[in-house]
């Protein structure tokens, strides 16, 4: 007989988190705009104010609202799933917003390079290295690299255990593949002397994963990402030129 998994009651909390995560995401209720009141909401859904506060307190710790204290609960108006498009359209980001967008790469993903390195396993190490690999035999008029090298920054995120930064990275590196694409693909795998320094600061980080090196992550993470956001705005600035 089939081994069913056990059915569990969520918590009212739960429910009107899920209801409002599902209203913000529909575009229900808009960036920026504010939320009723916590005796509104507890009124709307019949439920404790303790409840509501806490389903609110869950969507604060993903991004998803501010609360402030004395005006109220306002919906997030950067949210990265907004800024992804469906697989086979791409949406050309401004400069400015790719610049934004390596601001939020640095806050996270070299908080998860620390994180992955104090937390991974041996089979977070072996989809690491596997995605090392794809990346180490591209080659320029053929595979690019790029969708080993988006494998990589999500098999970080794996190893962090850390259900948030996984989605937040996923949602990110989405992006980042439907958006950038082109310039990436020009810019940095173009040549092979570029490709050897990516795969490179990708072993970099690797190593310090796998020793554990939570410094030595961080540092790799930074470098790497201050190297590729610098070689994507050269050739914009390149482009302008011509």
């Amino acid at each position: 007989m089939t081994a069913f998994k056990q059915v569990k009651t969520k918590k009212i909390s739960e429910v009107i988190r899920d209801q409002l995560e599902e209203m913000i995401r529909n575009g229900d209720i808009q960036p920026g705009e504010k939320l009723d009141s916590v005796e509104k909401l507890s009124a709307s859904f019949e439920v404790s104010r303790s409840a509501v506060r806490e389903a609110l307190s869950a969507l604060r710790a993903v991004g998803l609202v501010t609360i402030r204290q004395g005006e109220g609960t306002f919906v997030n108006k950067f949210d990265f799933s907004g800024m992804v498009d469906p697989v086979g359209r791409r949406r050309i980001l401004s400069d400015k917003e790719k610049q934004e967008l390596f601001q939020v790469r640095k806050i996270i993903e070299v908080g998860v390079a620390s994180l992955a390195a104090e937390h991974r396993s041996e089979d977070h190490l072996v989809q690491l290295k596997e995605a090392l690999d794809r990346m180490a035999i591209a080659e320029g008029g053929k595979d690019l690299g790029e969708q080993a090298d988006v494998e990589f920054h999500l098999a970080l995120a794996e190893s962090t255990g850390n259900g948030v930064l996984i989605e937040m990275m996923q949602k990110l590196s989405d992006t980042l593949a439907l958006t950038m694409y082109e310039s990436r693909k020009i810019s940095l795998y173009a040549k092979a002397q570029t490709l050897n320094r990516l795969h490179s600061e990708h072993e970099q980080i690797y190593l310090a994963i796998e020793a554990k090196d939570a410094a030595g992550a961080n540092s790799a993470m930074m470098e790497h990402l201050i190297n590729v956001e610098r070689a994507l705005m050269n050739f914009e600035n390149e482009k302008e030129l011509d």
